[in-house]
């Protein structure tokens, strides 16, 4: 009955998951993404350093270190190029994966997306256009202007020809300066019809049209749950979930951090609860579904020794977030006895976290978590050094562990059944 289940999600997603890995537009929005991950890594500890080392609460607010508050600038002006200025990169970056993927010059293609970003952005207020909620704006330009210029180079009779004593440089700049102008003269005259009929910029529609209720749906309780639940369930069948999901959530999580860092940087409390810190801390606290826990109900209470023995070595990588050990080896997966526990503690515990801060208990992060940091570290730092993200950490653990037991125990007699079979 498993099987078939399996085969039969395997069919139907599969493809769909082939399709996706295949499109170079969603290829190119996960690259880009990715190479920001060091801008905004860099951005949010300058944010931090700027806070507690530079201000008033910090270690300038100290009278012998007061000192240290001359240099809140050289940290502020670090935070705005590299967060303030995400859309800029992004837009710049997916133009750049598009055009290495149809053969093009990328540089090329990265700069024309990114004069085309700026053609439609607000022109009295650029230098508050390129933040977070530039970020839908900066996917969209990216990949229509790459596709718009990729199609026009395309006519040999756009192609400006220049002997071939030129130096090649100069004359690959002549052949696509039709195309270019085109394609930025397509985007500015759009830009100037739409603000001259609407009196408002495609940045400010697309935001509050399709931004805001998207990432407020996605941020939601009710979000949150749905794509736990169905991540879970794509790792119990085999499937990689946070990877399948990512394309959904990951460009949601990365706008949250940059509005809670632009919100701390103004002097206002983050509010974006749904970030990746919150993700690696209540819903992949020790890997997928929390096995960390799993991991110490065995060693506590399972009678198969080598299900203990991987634990065992399983432990420093769950520590690290790291679950497919426990999930491929044990195994979780398709594994009847652990699918309850296994959806329903992330579920649990992602409640949990989002009740902590929507009640205040804890603030949203503010700062990127980085993949792969051991547990407590990362939650300490990611979280801004609060107390209580360590607390609900130790909380996290301990409910995911009371939640296993039963089901160790229920396995424990499984086994005990095998015993007796053989």
């Amino acid at each position: 009955m498993l099987n078939k289940i399996g085969d039969a999600l395997e069919k139907f997603l599969m493809p769909i998951a082939d399709s996706m890995n295949k499109n170079k537009y969603i290829l190119a929005i996960r690259d880009a993404f990715t190479l920001m991950m060091g801008i905004i890594i860099v951005g949010s500890f300058a944010l931090l350093f700027n806070i507690y080392i530079c201000g008033s609460h910090g270690l300038a607010g100290i009278q012998s270190l007061s000192w240290l508050a001359n240099y809140s600038g050289i940290f502020t002006t670090v935070n705005y190029a590299c967060v303030s200025c995400m859309a800029l990169w992004l837009v710049f970056f997916i133009g750049y994966s598009l055009g290495d993927h149809d053969g093009l010059k990328p540089l090329m293609t990265g700069l024309i997306a990114s004069v085309c970003f700026i053609v439609l952005s607000d022109q009295e207020n650029l230098s508050s256009s390129f933040g977070a909620s530039a970020l839908f704006l900066a996917i969209i330009t990216g990949s229509l202007s790459e596709a718009l210029f990729n199609w026009l180079m395309h006519f040999e009779k756009l192609k400006i020809k220049l002997p071939e004593s030129v130096p090649p440089m100069i004359a690959n700049s002549f052949n696509s300066l039709i195309p270019c102008a085109i394609t930025i003269s397509v985007f500015g005259l759009f830009a100037g019809i739409l603000y001259g009929s609407s009196g408002m910029y495609i940045n400010t529609i697309i935001y509050n049209v399709l931004e805001v209720p998207f990432n407020q749906a996605l941020s939601s309780r009710l979000g949150i749950s749905i794509i736990v639940v169905l991540s879970q369930l794509l790792w119990w069948f085999g499937i990689h979930g946070n990877m399948a999901l990512n394309a959904i959530a990951k460009p949601v999580r990365t706008a949250n951090i940059a509005a809670n860092m632009e919100a701390v940087a103004a002097g206002l409390a983050p509010t974006a609860i749904y970030t990746l810190a919150f993700q690696h801390t209540f819903t992949n606290l020790g890997g997928a579904g929390i096995v960390i826990s799993l991991a110490l109900a065995i060693l506590a209470f399972s009678k198969r020794q080598e299900a203990k023995d991987l634990m065992k070595v399983s432990m420093i990588p769950l520590i690290c977030g790291i679950s497919e050990p426990v999930v491929f080896g044990l195994p979780i997966m398709l594994n009847p006895i652990f699918l309850i526990p296994f959806v329903l503690v992330p579920l649990i515990t992602a409640n949990i976290g989002y009740t902590a801060m929507a009640s205040g208990f804890l603030t949203p992060s503010y700062v990127e978590s980085i993949a792969g940091m051991p547990m407590f570290i990362q939650q300490f730092l990611s979280f801004s050094g609060q107390w209580q993200a360590l607390l609900l950490t130790l909380i996290v653990i301990a409910v995911g562990f009371v939640c296993y037991v039963p089901f160790v125990l229920l396995d424990n007699r499984e086994y005990e059944k095998e015993q007796k079979n053989l």
